[in-house]
């Protein structure tokens, strides 16, 4: 897909997309969940090949970051299951349109 078609379907600038590519700036979880919907792949494609190094001791870093998202409602509220059930459900809608609008219906909820 072009830089430029990615870049006008996450509603972002084409330069945004370069340096998101070169690693100038980083990608937030949100903007990689919208690129894993328009490229029709799960976010363990963009991590493929690299290896993963168990932390000793700490929670993984997804759920730390999970959990410093949310604050305290994340331990209070959030069903460990309820987000890769998201996940893997959403993945499964077909037509980007659809996903492109309930994408927006979630972030017009969590508002």
């Amino acid at each position: 897909m072009p830089q430029k078609l990615l870049a006008r379907l996450l509603s972002i600038s084409f330069q945004q997309v370069q340096k998101y590519e070169s690693g100038v700036n980083r990608v937030s979880a949100s903007k990689l969940w919208e690129m894993c919907s328009i490229l029709d792949v799960g976010p363990s494609y963009f991590f493929e090949g690299l290896s993963r190094q168990p932390s000793q001791g700490k929670e993984p870093v997804a759920m730390a970051a999970a959990q410093e998202a949310l604050g305290s409602q994340a331990t209070e509220s959030t069903n460990p299951r309820q987000i890769p059930d998201l996940n893997k459900n959403f993945n499964q809608i077909r037509d980007i349109r659809i996903r492109g609008h309930l994408l927006q219906i979630v972030k017009s909820l969590a508002k």
